[in-house]
Order: structure tokens, then sequence, then C-alpha cells
């Protein structure tokens, strides 16, 4: 449940950033909606890396 819960939060705050860097008037606004957006895309990536089990190769 709390997976689904973040997933939610990373898709809306990838959606978000992207709506403020599009409507930015100043680098400021755009830097920050971008960091949004990459803050959210990374923590999906993140929630998907942990549904897969790591599998170590010894050498």
């Amino acid at each position: 449940m709390t997976n689904i819960v973040l997933r939610l939060v990373g898709i809306a705050l990838g959606f978000l950033g992207l709506f403020l860097a599009a409507g930015a008037k100043d680098p400021g606004m755009f830097l920050g909606g971008m960091l949004f957006c990459l803050f959210g895309v990374a923590l999906n990536f993140w929630l998907i890396a942990q549904d897969y089990p790591h599998h170590h190769q010894s050498a």
C-alpha cells in the first residue's frame, strides 16, 4: 500500500514540476520545476528497482 502511495506522489511531483517549468517566467522557477520533475522520475525508478530481487554474481 505504501509503495502505491509513493508512486502516486512521484507521478504528481513529476507532473507538477513539468507544469511549473512550462509556465516559468524566470530561471529559478524553471530550475525548481525541473528539479521537482527529476525527483519524481528518480523516485519512480527507485520504486521500480525495489520490486525486483537483486542477484549478485560471484567472480
